[in-house]
């Protein structure tokens, strides 16, 4: 879709945004995974389960230091993203901040909201004192690699499999000074 958005809102998202970024996941998942994850696996998803999850997520963020945005156009939630310390062992949580989750609707990709989210996004870890930002992505999701390097991030050579659906896939690790 080629039309700009004018006016999009990105808040910090709340227990009673669960559904809507549980859609957002749900639809962004069957659209840039398909080929790369099985079509029973992208169809078995449900936007049920993801809610409950996403409101779990968000009723104890503050325990975990995660923080989730939502971004609101068109009188939707076209997107989100989640960030906190890093989970990964070999880097220190308190200097290295990882960027959990980004997702936006299919129709809203290509039109500069992705970059927005992940903005503030770093925004918020660098406000936090993170020095570092890592992101986890598929291996095979060029896509989302690519945004991703064209946003400043380089493969820092860590892999690892990650379980999706009823099977496993590689990621690959992306790290970026802030």
């Amino acid at each position: 879709m080629s039309q700009r958005i004018t006016r999009a809102v990105i808040r910090r998202a709340a227990p009673e945004d669960a559904g809507a970024i549980a859609r957002v996941e749900v639809d962004s998942w069957r659209a840039a995974y398909l080929g790369l994850v099985p079509a029973s696996d992208l169809n078995a998803l449900s936007t049920q389960a993801r809610a409950a999850s996403w409101r779990r997520i968000l009723s104890h963020a503050a325990a975990t230091g995660t923080r989730a945005w939502t971004l609101h156009a068109e009188d939707a939630v076209l997107g989100f993203a989640s960030a906190g310390p890093t989970r990964d062992e070999d880097d220190d949580p308190t200097e290295v901040g990882e960027l959990y989750t980004i997702y936006l609707l299919p129709a809203a990709w290509g039109r500069g909201l992705g970059a927005a989210l992940l903005d503030t996004a770093q925004a918020d870890l660098a406000r936090r004192r993170h020095r570092v930002m890592t992101i986890w992505v598929l291996e095979g999701n060029t896509r989302a690699r690519r945004f991703y390097e064209l946003s400043g991030f380089g493969r820092d050579g860590a892999r690892r499999p990650t379980r999706v659906g009823a099977g496993s896939l590689p990621e690959v690790r992306y790290r970026r000074a802030l």
